[in-house]
């Protein structure tokens, strides 16, 4: 990793923390579930960041999404695929849908 691909890599895990710290405060103040709250603030924000991108770098930016997904939570072994439609799915809210 470069010197800029650090700094980049650090300020966005700053950036993350921040935002995050403010999103789980709302989540509280509202008493609502913090994960999920979380979880539909990030999709919401990603559903964003997709739409402002020029059409021409659309797919770019959903498949970088997907893959920092994948290196944050989603990487799966062969037994959690072969079990995947017997374990509950992630419903978007309505606004997502």
């Amino acid at each position: 990793m470069t010197q800029d691909e650090q700094r980049t890599s650090a300020l966005v895990a700053a950036c993350a923390r921040e935002v995050s710290t403010h999103i789980l405060a709302y989540a509280r103040e509202a008493q609502l579930d913090s994960a999920a709250f979380l979880v539909n603030v990030a999709a919401l924000l990603a559903a964003s960041a997709l739409a402002a991108q020029p059409e021409d770098q659309r797919l770019a930016a959903s498949r970088h999404i997907q893959s920092v997904l994948r290196l944050v939570h989603c990487v799966r072994d062969e037994e959690e695929d072969a079990n995947e439609h017997s374990q509950p799915r992630f419903v978007a809210p309505k606004a997502l849908q």
